[in-house]
């Protein structure tokens, strides 16, 4: 056990504690993060908080079937127990038992040494507050998966096209969405039309629509932002750097935030399971769920669910194949996950083959400033390793539109096409880029004009079905009094292919940047830092240990005195530590050691050995004051 050589064994939990060494407390502080929120004043105050109910209960929640076994045998007597009597009790190698042992006392559920072993209190009720779900299986191993052989590579090859084809569709979604965000529900959800019409987009069915919802918000790609008056969901400003990176990476932030996410304990389970019979993969689900259930025997009813959705999830994900855990898979659990699968994709491609149906087949995937070039000429027919793409009349417009000319068009083809353009293709870029422009819409309150009066007559006869009204001004041009934006939609609502024109006469291109929801910030807990928690007990103990015989706790309310104010001023001029007792914003009484810099104004300028920097108290806090004892 890790602790530091005491003369004797500790008398109370607290003792204990202050007997171990930093390392030792910052393994308890990273176990139990409960005890370290807030900041402690002192060891007394953790042992205090360890020994409560509630953190008692959650951390026993997260024991394995052993270690819960060995706890029910510490606590089973009232008096101290050796670890001979342990071993006796439960039905498992000594070996695991002292393993068992030692991790308890790591996470401070058992303290004491030697032959004097105690579990914390509220352990014994704690430990008998759940029934046992196993009551059969073996305490000293979980129960066997039974294996069924599997090829590794041919597991990974499957696992990283099915990842390939997730990102792909994570970024059709959420390009779909930065033009039209859809809106939030007052559930927070999206509605049934959305989700329809996503699933529609991607050619899945509506679960699966959910689940790529789910990765993108878990990674940061998509949150709630402002959607012009209604709040809706939009890509955050992560997406657009999450687009550049190459796949495999992409990959990764979306299996690692579905892997920390609420649920994060079962699905880490799931997968240490799966990875115990790696390369081999697994016979049965059931075998797999007792595995489980004997890792975490207390999680409750909804263990069992909840590992049955993690399965589902990590086969949608890639990191479950024909039911083995991938190599991907198995470095989410400690191994960069991003690398691996990168190393399992081939590497992204540079060009794309033109056919004569007007589609262009990328033969693998594409570079990502080559894939968003190609987005915006032509429309995702379906994707996989051999994505496929189509250009239609409406996608070649919709890239005149974003500022593509005629020209740029060929030349994107000719230059990134490993087959020649196809004489179909040139045709329709040069058509739709010559009737480009002939219709546009004016800022001026709505003016419309067009160079063929033909084509204005057109547009003038369907104004009534089209919801315009409509003045003829000239042959080539006509006004409305609604505004420009909404007389351009209509006009492209009727099917005339009407463009936007600025202030000089030049076409106003679509392009602008989509908006984007900000990525949501990460809390960061005080006292997140183990080591940092562990010097501010250890300050406080000194603390303690500075009191003056006769500071009884009344005392450290009283409020500060002429005495207590010069004593402070000594101790900055002779640069010396001292103790002082001090009532903080939330009125608790707390103890110090301070190094007083300068006192001045109702406040005290310290370096403060509790928080480990310089901080300022007001004086009117500030209840006794003493010199430390001398090292």
């Amino acid at each position: 056990m890790a602790s530091r050589v005491q003369q004797s064994a500790p008398r109370t939990l607290a003792e204990d504690l202050r007997g171990r060494d930093d390392g030792a407390l910052a393994r308890l502080f990273s176990a139990r993060p409960d005890l370290a929120h807030p900041t402690p004043t002192d060891m007394t105050q953790v042992a205090s908080r360890a020994a409560s109910r509630t953190s008692v209960t959650w951390a026993v929640d997260r024991l394995d079937l052993a270690t819960i076994r060995v706890l029910e045998a510490v606590a089973a007597t009232d008096g101290p127990v050796s670890p001979a009597a342990v071993r006796a009790a439960v039905d498992a190698p000594a070996d695991r038992v002292d393993t068992c042992l030692a991790r308890l006392h790591e996470i401070a559920l058992v303290w004491g040494r030697g032959d004097a072993l105690h579990a914390v209190r509220e352990v014994g009720e704690v430990v008998r507050a759940v029934a046992d779900p196993l009551p059969d299986a073996p305490a000293g191993r979980p129960p066997e998966v039974t294996r069924r052989p599997a090829d590794a590579r041919r597991t990974d090859a499957m696992g990283a096209g099915t990842a390939t084809e997730l990102v792909q569709r994570v970024d059709t979604l959420l390009a779909s969405w930065s033009a039209r965000p859809p809106t939030v529900l007052r559930s927070g959800g999206l509605g049934v039309r959305d989700v329809r019409a996503a699933a529609s987009l991607l050619g899945i069915s509506s679960d699966e629509v959910d689940l790529v919802v789910s990765l993108a918000r878990t990674g940061g790609l998509l949150a709630r932002g402002d959607g012009g008056g209604d709040e809706a969901w939009m890509p955050t400003t992560a997406f657009d750097g999450w687009r550049e990176l190459e796949v495999g990476l992409r990959w990764a932030v979306l299996a690692e935030g579905w892997r920390d996410s609420p649920g994060r304990a079962v699905r880490r389970l799931v997968l240490r399971v799966l990875a115990s019979v790696r390369p081999d993969g697994y016979e049965d689900v059931e075998d797999v769920l007792r595995a489980v259930a004997w890792h975490a025997p207390r999680v409750g009813d909804h263990r069992e669910p909840m590992a049955r959705q993690a399965i589902d999830e990590a086969v949608r994900l890639g990191v479950v194949v024909a039911q083995t855990l991938s190599g991907p898979g198995e470095a989410l659990l400690d191994g960069d996950a991003g690398a691996v699968m990168s190393a399992l994709l081939p590497p992204p491609v540079d060009h794309l083959l033109l056919q004569a149906d007007l589609t262009a087949v990328a033969p693998g995937p594409l570079e990502p400033a080559l894939a968003r070039q190609l987005e915006e000429i032509a429309d995702t027919e379906s994707t996989g390793g051999a994505a496929v793409y189509r250009f239609t009349d409406g996608s070649v417009r919709r890239a005149l539109e974003l500022g593509w000319p005629a020209g740029r068009i060929h030349d994107f083809l000719a230059a990134h096409s490993r087959t020649p353009v196809p004489q179909p293709l040139s045709y329709l870029v040069d058509d739709a880029a010559r009737r480009h422009g002939q219709v546009r819409v004016g800022r001026a309150a709505g003016y419309l004009r067009c160079d063929d009066p033909t084509e204005l007559d057109a547009i003038v006869a369907d104004a009534a079905s089209l919801g315009l009204s409509l003045h003829r001004l000239a042959p080539t041009v006509a006004v409305s009094d609604l505004p420009a934006d909404l007389v351009l939609e209509r006009l492209r609502g009727g099917g005339h292919r009407a463009v936007g024109e600025g202030a000089d006469g030049s076409i106003e291109h679509a392009r602008r940047r989509p908006p984007r929801s900000r990525v949501p910030e990460v809390e960061v807990r005080s006292g997140s830092d183990p080591a940092g928690v562990v010097a501010a007990g250890r300050a406080g103990d000194a603390a303690a240990d500075t009191r003056p015989l006769d500071a009884v706790p009344a005392a450290l309310a009283h409020s500060g005195s002429l005495e207590a104010v010069a004593a402070l001023r000594e101790a900055a001029e002779a640069r010396a530590s001292v103790w002082l007792s001090y009532m903080d914003q939330a009125g608790s009484a707390t103890e110090r050691i301070v190094d007083p810099v300068r006192v001045d104004a109702g406040w005290l300028t310290a370096y403060d050995h509790r928080s480990g920097r310089v901080q300022a108290f007001a004086l009117h806090r500030v209840g006794r004051v003493a010199p430390t004892a001398p090292a």
